[in-house]
Parts: C-alpha cells; sequence; structure tokens
C-alpha cells in the first residue's frame, strides 16, 4: 500500500489540462474547418452568379441579333455576325463561319475551323465580359436549323467564369438556345 500521495493532486490536474486543450484544439479545428467550408460556399455562389449573368447577356445578345453584347468585349464582330446569322455548316455540309478562320484571339491563339467551333471558350471566345471581380469567357460552338413545323435555330454556348487572381476558382458551363425562326 502506498503511505505518501504526494503529487497525486498534480498528475490528476495535468491530465485536466492536457484533456481540456485537446478538447479546445478539437473545437477550434471544427470552427476553422466550417469557415473554411462557408466560405468555399460562398465563393462558388458568386462565380455560378457570374456565369448566369453570362448566360442571360448570351441570350440576350442572340435574341437581339446584335453584332455586339451588352456587356463585353468582342474578339472579331465578322465572326459573332456570322455566327448570329447563319448555320455553322449548310445543308452540303459546306462551313458557312469562314470570318471566324485566321484571326487571332485575346491569347494569341490563331483562330481555325477547329478551335472557332470547339466547345472550349477560352480559346477564340467571341466576347470576353467583366463582371465584378470574375472574367467571363464566352463562345457560340456551333448552329443548327431544325425543322419540324416550325423552324428552330439551336446554338450551343459555352461558358467559363473565373476569378484572374484566384484560377481555382472558376466554372464552366454548356447549354443549347433555342430559338423559334418562323
Amino acid at each position: 500500500m502506498i503511505k505518501k500521495n504526494d503529487g497525486f493532486a498534480l498528475v490528476l490536474t495535468m491530465l485536466f489540462a492536457l484533456l481540456a486543450l485537446t478538447l479546445t484544439g478539437a473545437l477550434m479545428f471544427i470552427v476553422l474547418q466550417g469557415s473554411k467550408i462557408s466560405g468555399s460556399s460562398k465563393r462558388y455562389s458568386s462565380i455560378m452568379d457570374a456565369a448566369r449573368g453570362a448566360v442571360a447577356i448570351a441570350k440576350s445578345f442572340i435574341v437581339s441579333g446584335n453584332t455586339t453584347p451588352a456587356f463585353g468585349t468582342v474578339q472579331n464582330v465578322a465572326c459573332t455576325t456570322a455566327k448570329i446569322s447563319q448555320t455553322t455548316y449548310d445543308p452540303d455540309n459546306t462551313y458557312q463561319w469562314s470570318t471566324c478562320d485566321s484571326y487571332t484571339d485575346y491569347n494569341s491563339n490563331v483562330c481555325t475551323v477547329l478551335n472557332a467551333t470547339s466547345a472550349d471558350p477560352k480559346v477564340c471566345p467571341d466576347f470576353i465580359s467583366d463582371l465584378g471581380e470574375y472574367r467571363v469567357y464566352t463562345k457560340l460552338a456551333d448552329a443548327k436549323y431544325i425543322i419540324t413545323n416550325h423552324t428552330y435555330n439551336l446554338t450551343t454556348v459555352s461558358i467559363y467564369a473565373e476569378n484572374p487572381t484566384l484560377l481555382r476558382e472558376s466554372v464552366q458551363m454548356i447549354f443549347l438556345f433555342s430559338l423559334i425562326v418562323d
């Protein structure tokens, strides 16, 4: 039997202090992770709003038939005019967007048939918009007529939105816009 209990209170106090420190550290970790998730969610929501804004701009651009969008810098007016007024290929499968070939875009890419019709909006975009802290690239990638009891113009629009200062903060969307022609 141990007759002396000297130091037992000190050891017990040290154990309780260690337990309290561990719980406090775990609580701080959980709070920091929640804060990171909250910030990521807010950034995602903001960039999605910028991309949705670009969708609205592209829709207005297609419906109005203007050669310049409401917001943004057009890369090649002749190309965007061709994309609004013509299908990509005629019924004989002849490429109709010849004005979209052989121009240089904002990033020194030479635009050709292949990249003028690709779905990548950062290569030969039709227009670039700065919406708040976000830069949005919009590209009309394809246009077709579908003829049933009405004639529909189907335009494939590709959008890429990014925060230039934080490149991991980006979103890309592709959508099909249908417009009744007659």
